[in-house]
């Protein structure tokens, strides 16, 4: 079975709540004087990234059927392009942009696995929608 895929229709995060949370995978102990002592506790963490989008109607119906049939009520992870750095120009040593034998930019290209961490919320914004919710970007 292969993996859903965020919609590709539905825009990319609004950018004023988008933020990336980083795992605490270090366990800090403290000592009788002087500082605590740090360890790893995990070998990997996930990041909590907290999502937000205005959509209209149409596109609210494609999220709602995205989240209730192709993620079985947010219960299976799916994959969504990494919006902190998809799309940026990659450079060489001189900062100069690496191009393909066309002349096109290269362009990177992350794709996150993900699951649901909340439940989203839909609310009226004018004429649109703002859909929100948090994702576990998993290790």
């Amino acid at each position: 079975m292969a993996l859903p895929l965020y919609p590709s229709e539905l825009p990319a995060p609004l950018r004023d709540t988008y933020q990336i949370g980083f795992g605490e995978g270090r366990f800090k102990s403290k000592n009788d004087a002087g500082p605590g002592n740090v360890r790893g506790r995990f070998s990997s963490t996930v990041h909590s990234v907290p999502f937000s989008t205005l959509l209209d109607t149409t596109q609210v119906g494609r999220f709602r059927y995205f989240y209730f049939e192709e993620t079985k009520e947010g219960k299976l992870p799916f994959l969504i392009p990494d919006h902190s750095g998809d799309s940026y120009v990659w450079l060489d040593d001189d900062e100069t942009s690496l191009l393909y034998e066309d002349g096109t930019p290269i362009l990177m290209a992350e794709t996150w696995l993900v699951l649901f961490d909340s439940l989203p919320t839909i609310k009226p914004r004018d004429i649109y929608w703002t859909v929100s919710f948090t994702l576990v970007v998993m290790p």
